[in-house]
């Protein structure tokens, strides 16, 4: 048994490590957790429901969060949820009820197990996805918790995992299918997973500034709303050729978060003036992202960046997409 199968004094778990009166907490596995760039957002007028219409492309990036999931052995309580956060980027993520991992594993608990008492789980949770990013780390651990619980007990149908991942957040549908790159709409409801091109280097500005996606959606104007129903993209084979993904590069929340913070404009203009082959703002911020036609392109505009980066007390993070 690896270090992996015990949790120490996890919440819940005191108790259950080996050699301590009970047995040791089982691993239920491990998955990664993708961070995401939106290669493009476009943003289209309210429905009856009062959200905002997406049409979006979603990119995974080699950056990831850690989840791991663990059974509790004998002699600690068989029911009920517990979660520990760790890593770099821990602080301020939600160690609750609040936190998405939490959330989804709730639901599924409860749908898989309607007339059954719920097997107690663990979740263990290693950051390295910043929080208000737009990167969806919260969305990806979300997405790698349901993917291990459906593994675990698969008593629910794929359909109903979409639906359900769909609840919780626009990005967990696309976490949990686990594909390189999707189009999306409809809050994340509706994929369409797509044949990726080839990963290149891409290069992400980490300014440590948060920004909340209700903010970012109230920030956009009405006047700036799309009314329109769809927006104009070439054959999902077109998609798998970077000539044709570069200049199709746009975020229409981009402009309203870059306004109400100067600073990632300046970064933004910067990134651009390296000359990449496309570069934006991922999602509703703040996180900026660039892709490189090869990596010596990386390696120099990193070398340009690195001056205003520290300035501005941003990280420049190395990372590869689709993947």
């Amino acid at each position: 048994m690896t270090d992996e199968a015990s949790i120490g004094a996890a919440p819940g778990l005191s108790g259950t490590t080996a050699g301590s009166g009970g047995a040791a907490a089982a691993l239920i596995g491990t998955a990664e957790a993708h961070a995401k760039v939106n290669l493009r957002h476009r943003v289209f007028a309210r429905d009856e429901t009062g959200f905002h219409g997406v049409e979006t492309l979603l990119a995974r990036t080699s950056l990831t969060d850690t989840v791991r999931l663990f059974e509790p052995g004998s002699g600690a309580p068989r029911d009920g949820l517990s979660l520990s956060v760790e890593g770099p980027n821990a602080t301020g993520v939600p160690g609750g009820p609040d936190n998405l991992c939490w959330r989804v594993a709730e639901r599924f608990l409860a749908r898989a197990f309607p007339k059954r008492k719920r097997p107690a789980v663990h979740i263990r949770l290693e950051k390295r996805i910043p929080m208000g990013s737009g990167l969806g780390g919260g969305s990806a651990d979300a997405g790698a918790t349901l993917r291990l619980l459906a593994d675990r007990w698969p008593r629910l149908d794929m359909r109903v995992l979409v639906e359900l991942a769909g609840e919780i957040g626009s990005d967990v549908p696309f976490a949990l299918v686990g594909v390189p790159m999707a189009l999306g709409w409809e809050r994340g409801r509706r994929l369409l997973p797509l044949r990726p091109p080839r990963p290149r280097p891409a290069l992400l500005i980490l300014s440590g500034i948060h920004v909340s996606t209700p903010e970012a959606y109230g920030w956009l104007g009405r006047s700036d709303a799309d009314p329109g129903s769809a927006a104009i993209l070439p054959g999902a084979t077109r998609l798998a050729d970077w000539e044709s993904l570069e200049r199709l590069v746009r975020n229409d929340l981009q402009a309203p978060v870059l306004a109400r913070h100067p600073a990632l404009s300046e970064l933004l203009a910067r990134l651009r003036s390296c000359a990449p082959a496309a570069a934006a703002m991922t999602g509703s911020g703040s996180a900026l992202f660039a892709i490189f036609r090869d990596d010596a392109e990386r390696v120099q505009a990193r070398r340009e960046l690195r001056a205003s980066a520290d300035a501005e007390g941003a990280r420049l993070v190395d990372v590869r997409l689709p993947v």
